[in-house]
């Protein structure tokens, strides 16, 4: 993300943690406390240190206009036919992440949620990308070695966020980098 967009979300997230401060230092107010039993009034507790919590708040909303380019491979699949008589069926079956029968595979971006398909043969209408090309032009983890889950993508995604309000972008790439396998 550029440099400008990383003070912004720091701003936001100091913002949040002062704000959820604030409220849980309201609630210990008598008059406040009575007010919300008077009026039967629900009150969510909200933790002003659970850091993953504020980020996935408020990067639903936020918008990041370039990226490290460094994606997780959230979903790969083999895609096989069945025909009996006039009809024909169409199976999609997910593999492990580093199959070698993945036809398929779905990567998305850490930062913005973009995902980019790619398959394991090019297109007649010249469409698409091939999966080893993208492997090799960029930084591709694969955590878990599975589709569940997104193969541990919302945890890629945040580590990196975390890291990257707290310490920089630098290290958040480093950190990522180190801490999940490559394909």
């Amino acid at each position: 993300m550029k440099r400008n967009e990383l003070i912004k979300l720091r701003e936001l997230v100091t913002k949040e943690i002062k704000r959820r401060e604030r409220i849980k230092e309201l609630l210990e107010n008598d008059l406040i406390r009575e007010y919300i039993e008077i009026t039967n009034t629900k009150v969510k507790e909200l933790d002003s240190s659970n850091i993953r919590e504020i980020l996935n708040q408020i990067l639903s909303s936020f918008s990041i206009t370039k990226t490290n380019e460094i994606y997780v491979c959230t979903s790969a699949y083999c895609i096989d036919y069945e025909i009996v008589y006039e009809e024909t069926t169409t199976y999609r079956e997910n593999v492990e992440i580093n199959s070698p029968k993945a036809m398929h595979k779905i990567y998305t971006d850490i930062e913005t949620g973009k995902h980019i398909s790619a398959t394991e043969k090019s297109n007649n209408s010249g469409n698409g990308q091939l999966i080893s090309d993208f492997e090799k032009n960029n930084i591709v983890l694969n955590p878990y070695n599975t589709c569940q889950n997104l193969n541990g993508y919302y945890e890629v995604k945040l580590d990196f966020f975390e890291t990257a309000v707290n310490d920089g972008q630098a290290k958040a790439k480093k950190l990522i980098l180190t801490k999940y396998p490559k394909m």
